[in-house]
């Protein structure tokens, strides 16, 4: 499958988003994906054609600012509970999981490096793993401090 990687093979993946570059869906299917989630705003999510092949689908935008501006902390605290709580849905069904923004890095990243601090890691571990598995996460203008920022709040 183009441009998908692998946070944990057969359970949370991640790539760009369909507004980026094309989908095919029933690939995706084939391939395992039971469950799509988007942290962007859903642009050229197909969902009708996600329901006929019955992916289930969520989203819930995380902010999109390069860099992130004042507000931005507060949208993603908010948003990122909620996107963990679909994955955690999906994943209790067997259902596995494409994460995805427009570029696959930074939003997804973001929710990927908290899938892993919910499963024990620390703020610091949870973005090295991340970067391991998609090695340009969080390289857009501020979004390196900005996940730590974002992640350091939702331990609070």
């Amino acid at each position: 499958m183009q441009e998908v990687f692998w946070l944990e093979e057969g359970e949370i993946a991640g790539r760009c988003g369909p507004n980026k570059v094309a989908w095919d869906l029933a690939e995706l299917k084939q391939h395992g994906i039971g469950a799509i989630l988007s942290v962007n705003g859903g642009e050229a999510v197909d969902t009708d054609a996600l329901a006929e092949l019955e992916i289930d689908y969520a989203c819930f935008p995380f902010s999109a600012n390069i860099p992130p501006q004042v507000g931005d902390l507060e949208v993603c605290v908010a948003q990122v509970p909620k996107a963990l709580a679909f994955i955690h849905a999906s994943r209790a069904q067997g259902k596995t999981v494409l994460i995805h923004c427009r570029s696959g890095k930074d939003r997804t990243g973001l929710l990927m490096a908290y899938y892993l601090m919910e499963r024990g890691a620390a703020p610091v571990h949870a973005v090295s793993q991340v970067r391991v598995a998609r090695d340009i996460a969080f390289s857009a203008e501020g979004w390196d401090q900005f996940a730590f920022d974002v992640l350091y709040a939702l331990q609070e």
